[in-house]
């Protein structure tokens, strides 16, 4: 009994702190403002923490859960379930400021929010130089550079304006079009002192392409992406290359996630399951009954634990 006291006594020097509960080895952290002590979460004035996940703050990749924090990383999370023939409920998880939902559980970006030079790309957290890097495709170095001689090259991108109707961009700055005074409706073609021209070899290095085509070396060019590639696949200059595993900042297409600086598949990216049912990595996995002793780990989304077996709180609208 006087350990107990003693310890409360100390909690009130780490009032703001946040730590594991039981200390070192335990399964959760304690909200803001609470100590572990004997297993329990206690105020600096001795007061048990409520289980009431409105009335306590749980630090930033953390998800509460009867009061007490878990870490995010790993819980399940998200969920499209059919709750009727023709309805079906999807129900979002919180996984923290850096987390997102991939295949079902909750993985940590460390990319998000990490700002890098526009040489340089976030791997794993950290910025990483690419640019005069070797190379032999322009997916070696990320989206921003390209692969040239063998080495990441970053592109000078042309400096875009809004301008107003009858005006062009030109180094940034809108200036009256002279040269438009025809409509050019053929694709790849555009107005040049009255007379439609092709854009294909037109100097972009200060104008964006138009009518389908691509600023490639400073060069209008036909975009030799259009069609070519399968599904899962992208394209740059016309080389095809599978999504999973290359290199992102930020974002990937749909329904791919860009974690800690490379783009991963979300199979459960709008997959419904039936009432009882999980999505985990792409498959509707049956959860009801399973064993469990932490709902928010062990089973789902709007499941709970009840006598270590997962029960679904979702009902047949």
């Amino acid at each position: 009994m006087g350990r107990t006291v003693v310890a409360l006594l100390l909690a009130g020097f780490y009032v703001g702190l946040c730590e594991r509960c039981p200390i070192i080895i335990g399964g959760f952290e304690c909200p803001e403002g609470y100590k572990c002590v004997d297993n329990q979460c206690f105020s600096s004035s001795g007061q048990l923490a409520t289980s009431d996940c409105t009335a306590v703050s749980c630090p930033s990749m953390t998800r509460c859960f009867k009061g007490r924090c878990y870490s995010t990383v790993g819980l399940t999370c998200n969920r499209n379930v059919f709750v009727s023939n023709s309805t079906a409920k999807s129900i979002l998880s919180e996984c923290g400021n850096k987390g997102k939902c991939v295949n079902g559980r909750c993985v940590e970006d460390r990319c998000m929010g990490v700002s890098c030079k526009e040489t340089e790309l976030c791997r794993d957290g950290l910025c990483t130089q690419l640019a005069g890097t070797f190379c032999f495709s322009h997916f070696d170095c990320g989206p921003a550079l390209e692969c040239i001689a063998n080495r990441c090259t970053v592109i000078a991108v042309p400096i875009d304006c809004n301008c107003d109707p009858g005006e062009v961009c030109q180094q940034g700055k809108c200036i009256p079009d002279s040269s438009n005074s025809c409509l050019c409706f053929i694709c790849n073609m555009y107005a040049d002192e009255g007379a439609c021209v092709s854009v294909i070899g037109r100097d972009c290095s200060q104008d964006p392409c138009e009518g389908g085509t691509i600023c490639v070396q400073g060069r209008c060019s036909l975009d030799p992406c259009l069609n070519r590639c399968p599904v899962d696949h992208g394209c740059r200059f016309g080389e095809c290359r599978h999504l999973q595993g290359i290199l992102c900042d930020n974002h990937c297409p749909h329904p791919y996630e860009c974690i800690d600086g490379r783009c991963t598949r979300n199979d459960c990216a709008h997959k419904v399951c039936q009432l009882g049912e999980t999505c985990e990595n792409g498959f509707c996995i049956k959860v009801e009954e399973r064993f469990c002793t932490l709902a928010i780990r062990d089973c789902g989304e709007h499941f709970e634990c009840d006598l270590n077996k997962c029960r679904d709180k979702l009902q047949i609208a």
